[in-house]
């Protein structure tokens, strides 16, 4: 190996362990956002989960029109989705402890939708029974962190994956989906956007987003999916 690629290699491996390091102590989202921060991540309008919210308008033919205008554009970058259970919501009218939405409750609600079978339809017309695609749960995981993930080039085209119901589209929480739209609602899930700077190098951009990622996932450790 040449000099000056071990050189290269040793620099990036230092860059990492810096990164790394700064967030061993930002645990929570305001102390994440400071990180990103100086990381030249710019924060952008927070995404709070509503059932009653309607994200996008369903055609018979064509795509499906996205009307809500927190998905417009905004860039290549990370996101992380929030959950709070301590102030779940509970169908109940009961206000008691019982009623509660606990992260065991999540999990149970979770692990059955990921079993369930349904029909794909392919572009020629035949169907095939598949499994449901989601990301998976994580036994060993945090207690506030849903979901951890990026995208090159805008976030938003990635996040309309997850906040939509399309069973066809790749693995996504699909959060409006028909199986759990109204169970899921009684939780408290925020989507928090960092963008990455205009003016980083075109060059490093989609490695330095998908680096970013990747030591948010190992730090956070999210509820739902792999690394």
């Amino acid at each position: 190996m040449a000099e000056e690629t071990k050189l290269y290699l040793k620099k990036v491996t230092e860059l990492i362990k810096s990164i790394e390091e700064s967030f061993d102590k930002a645990k929570f989202i305001t102390e994440l956002t400071n990180v990103l921060k100086v990381l030249e991540f710019e924060y952008q309008e927070e995404i709070v989960f509503n059932i009653t919210d309607e994200y996008y308008i369903k055609k018979v033919k064509g795509d499906n029109k996205w009307k809500d205008t927190q998905f417009n554009f905004i860039g290549g970058g990370v996101y992380i989705f929030e959950i709070n259970f301590s102030n779940s919501k509970s169908n109940s009218k009961s206000n008691s402890k019982s009623n509660s939405k606990s992260k065991s409750d999540f999990k149970t609600m979770w692990d059955k939708r990921a079993i369930e079978i349904y029909e794909k339809t392919s572009e020629n017309g035949t169907t095939k029974q598949v499994k449901n695609a989601i990301p998976q749960y994580n036994a060993q995981s945090s207690e506030n962190y849903l979901y951890v993930g990026s995208h090159r080039t805008d976030i938003n085209s990635r996040l309309k994956q997850h906040f939509g119901d399309n069973l066809n589209s790749t693995s996504a929480l699909k959060l409006t989906g028909g199986d759990i739209k109204h169970k899921i609602g009684e939780y408290n899930i925020t989507c928090h956007r960092f963008t990455l700077k205009d003016d980083f190098p075109e060059y490093a951009r989609a490695g330095y987003i998908a680096m970013i990622e990747g030591v948010l996932h190992e730090k956070l450790k999210p509820i739902l999916g792999k690394k």
